[in-house]
């Protein structure tokens, strides 16, 4: 009778997160990605698509819009930039692989290596990607990722090899804010 009550309790506390879990995201927006359940991408070096990148920038913005008003305005972008930097950014170095055993940088990774130099605080990204407004909107994060996924894909192929995937991890980096890293 008690381990009924126990699991009847259990599976009542989780039905909202199920229900919330399973629910599609479908921002008002055109162009759009719908994130079914689970589809999330939390790690720019995941990305491969260009529909991957949005998915990736709709993830983002879901987590730092943090009032739900369906912008992210500056404190609200520091804040997740706080919260996402890591210690250590592998994103910003270049693979061992990249590095041919004369110690020179390819050319494809060369833009690695300047950006990586010439790395923006958050404040400086959240100016560049709400474009001097006061928020960032959702059509301006994914177009900033969609614009960033295009910069990263060498080649033009549409898909993003390991070393692109590492440019687009650099380049959609949130850094900390105050941070050059």
């Amino acid at each position: 009778m008690l381990r009924m009550l126990i699991l009847g309790a259990s599976a009542f506390a989780l039905a909202p997160l199920a229900a919330n879990a399973q629910q599609t995201m479908t921002p008002e927006t055109e162009g759009s990605v719908n994130i079914e359940a689970g589809a999330t991408i939390i790690d720019a070096s995941q990305v491969v698509t260009r529909d991957e990148a949005k998915l990736y920038a709709e993830s983002e913005f879901l987590q730092a819009d943090q009032n739900d008003d369906g912008t992210v305005d500056q404190s609200e972008f520091l804040a997740y930039a706080a919260a996402r930097a890591p210690i250590n950014d592998p994103a910003l170095s270049i693979p061992d692989e990249a590095i041919d055993t004369e110690g020179a940088t390819p050319p494809e990774t060369a833009g690695m290596e300047a950006k990586a130099e010439t790395a923006t605080t958050a404040e400086e990204q959240f100016a560049e990607i709400s474009k001097g407004d006061e928020a960032i909107s959702h059509d301006e994060l994914v177009e900033a990722r969609v614009a960033q996924f295009d910069e990263a894909d060498q080649n033009d192929d549409e898909a993003l090899d390991e070393t692109e995937r590492q440019q687009f991890a650099a380049l959609a980096k949130v850094k900390a804010p105050g941070s050059t890293l």
